[in-house]
């Protein structure tokens, strides 16, 4: 994943993303490409496992009001409004409002407002869990 912002927003529902301090790779196995070498077929994983921490949850980063507040507080036409609020009361909304951004040429206008957001949910897990990014 290139980018904080595009590892954040790859965070779904019953999707989690994996840190794993021996690789210094972040993923959707909750444990890390060394352990699975290692890893027995009747193995347990630990539940606070020190090498894989878990980002924070689809629960916990709230897209859905991330997204809202940038369509009530940057986009202007009313039609591409509409459409963006219809897209956001599904229950998955997320790849089809990502997507309606990026057919509306508006991503990067989205990445630019919210995702100042997205990196300091990022700086408050990295500093909660002792980890440098710089």
């Amino acid at each position: 994943m290139s980018t904080i912002i595009d590892l954040m927003l790859a965070i779904r529902e019953r999707r989690t993303i994996f840190y794993h301090k021996d690789t210094n790779q972040f993923d959707h196995l909750p444990f890390s490409e060394i352990e699975r070498r290692e890893l027995k077929p009747d193995a347990r994983i630990p539940i606070n496992d020190p090498n894989n921490l878990r980002l924070p949850s689809y629960e916990e980063i709230n897209h859905e009001e991330i997204m809202r507040f940038y369509v009530r507080e940057c986009v202007e036409d009313k039609e591409i409004r509409k459409q963006l609020f219809d897209i956001l009361k599904r229950n998955e909304y997320m790849d089809a409002y990502l997507d309606k951004l990026r057919e509306l040429n508006l991503y990067d206008d989205f990445v630019g407002s919210c995702g100042d957001v997205y990196i300091q949910i990022f700086k408050e897990w990295a500093d909660k869990n002792d980890l440098d990014f710089k």
